[in-house]
């Protein structure tokens, strides 16, 4: 990897801690988050809403990864999602910027699509798969504030003094909610959630979606090996397949109670289970393609 030293904000959390031991055996990772995990790496604590402490830990640094955020709808106010998430981003960008750090991957979401799991705010897709050319229409705070952070990271892009690329993970199914899924699987119309100890409830909105988290760090890795990046990009990063009983097809057809514009008909046909998403592009840009099919746990 051509990046030797790379600064991971986020790196204690759930999803951050997956993407530092990706990125361990390939070069020198340096943590940033409010607290420290028990990785063996260069850690500092500090908050990316402070924009000196982000400047610091940039120095000398190659690439960032940008995990640390509110990570959905319910881990704060609308006010505090947008405040920490925005101002977050809008810091890492500049500094990596003041710093010199040559590539910037964002962490965005699937829910700028506006396919929310907030009660009422889905929005119905134009057409399947849905590909990174699909209208945005975020209608929670969270899909707003991905939104806001992928159009700072295009125009920081644009000034032409660093490379960014955004990646879309769907809900990322970690281990200790594999109990949930399982009893949602088990009793969907029933199922409330959390129903088994999890942390919470199943995620994926009606389709069930998902990625496994070992899936969006490699993701992330491939973010960084790619040789040269000529333009902004915002991938979708989700599984090969949904965790829904039903063909995707079906199901979202059943779900809109009206059929859809199926622009790559084959897609589905040689995968009737398939994501909403159009994951040839995120392969064509960044080399990515899931390993991890976590259907086997449920049928």
């Amino acid at each position: 990897m051509k990046f030797k030293k790379i600064l991971i904000t986020g790196s204690a959390g759930l999803l951050g801690r997956h993407v530092v031991r990706e990125l361990m055996p390939h070069s020198h990772v340096i943590g940033f988050d409010l607290k420290k995990s028990d990785e063996s790496i260069e850690q500092i604590v500090g908050s990316t809403t402070d924009f000196s402490a982000v400047l610091a830990s940039c120095k000398d640094v190659d690439a960032v990864i940008h995990v640390a955020a509110r990570p959905n709808i319910w881990s704060g106010t609308g006010e505090q999602i947008l405040k920490d998430n925005v101002n977050g981003a809008w810091n890492v960008l500049q500094a990596a910027e003041e710093a010199k750090v040559k590539r910037v991957v964002l962490c965005s979401s699937d829910s700028v699509i506006g396919f929310t799991v907030m009660s009422g705010n889905l929005k119905r897709p134009e057409y399947l798969p849905i590909d990174t050319s699909h209208v945005l229409r975020p209608t929670d705070p969270y899909a707003l504030s991905k939104q806001i952070s992928e159009t700072m990271g295009r125009s920081f892009f644009e000034r032409g003094n660093i490379e960014i690329i955004a990646l879309r993970p769907v809900f990322v199914l970690y281990e200790e909610m594999y109990g949930e899924v399982k009893a949602r699987a088990k009793d969907p119309s029933n199922y409330k959630g959390p129903a088994v100890g999890g942390p919470s409830a199943a995620g994926g909105g009606p389709l069930w979606h998902y990625v496994d988290p070992r899936d969006v760090a490699s993701a992330f890795r491939c973010a960084l090996e790619v040789p040269v990046l000529p333009k902004f990009e915002s991938l979708f990063v989700s599984a090969s397949t949904t965790l829904a009983p039903n063909p995707t097809i079906e199901r979202m057809s059943a779900f809109s109670n009206q059929a859809y514009e199926i622009r790559r008909p084959e897609i589905y046909k040689n995968n009737p289970y398939a994501p909403l998403y159009d994951l040839s592009e995120t392969e064509k840009v960044i080399g990515f393609t899931p390993k991890y099919d976590l259907r086997h746990l449920l049928y």
